[in-house]
């Protein structure tokens, strides 16, 4: 029986050392499997992540471009409403001390530039009183109605000199300016 009984130990010996290895490779098998599973998911995840990033700063970029371009339409139309006032402002203010000052101002740097002869071009409202600061300031010459909204135009009589104090000059030149300073009150 001991020949049977050795014969049966070393077959169940190698059994268990099948059932060993068997369980040692197919727990290899999972735990490969289960890696290339596990790797694929994670590079998934990381693509979608990355998509999502891409998309969260897409969103973000067009809000702030949209943003930015509806600020600069309010700041122009912002803008526009000063430059409309200060047109009414003039408009209602013809009569008015500094208004008149500010013409007889424009007509001593027309004497200055030009000389005492020079032709003007002014509004239609503001016609009569150049002609009369022509007079006090002692500029020969005639004045023309221009379309101007305030201030005046002036040049030498053959053109070759030309002075524009217009309102809309003034404004044009300083529009930097008035776009600084409506900028800096944001």
């Amino acid at each position: 029986m001991s020949l049977f009984s050795d014969l049966i130990n070393r077959y169940i010996k190698e059994l268990e050392d099948l059932k060993v290895r068997l369980n040692i490779e197919i727990e290899g098998r999972l735990r490969r499997k289960a890696d290339e599973v596990l790797a694929s998911y994670t590079e998934q995840i990381t693509n979608i992540q990355s998509q999502i990033t891409l998309e969260r700063e897409r969103i973000l970029y067009e809000s702030l471009v949209s943003s930015r371009r509806e600020l600069a339409n309010l700041l122009e139309q912002l803008l526009n409403d000063i430059i409309k006032n200060i047109y009414e402002y003039i408009d209602r203010n013809r009569t008015n001390e500094r208004y008149i000052r500010f013409l007889e101002n424009i007509l001593i740097k027309v004497k200055e530039y030009i000389g005492s002869e020079a032709v003007i071009y002014a509004s239609p409202k503001d016609k009569n009183a150049v002609d009369i600061l022509m007079r006090k300031v002692g500029i020969r010459g005639s004045v023309n109605e221009g379309d101007l909204k305030g201030g005046a135009i002036a040049s030498s009589p053959d053109g070759s000199i030309k002075l524009d104090m217009s309102i809309e000059s003034l404004i044009q030149s300083n529009l930097e300016e008035l776009k600084r300073i409506i900028y800096s009150k944001l």
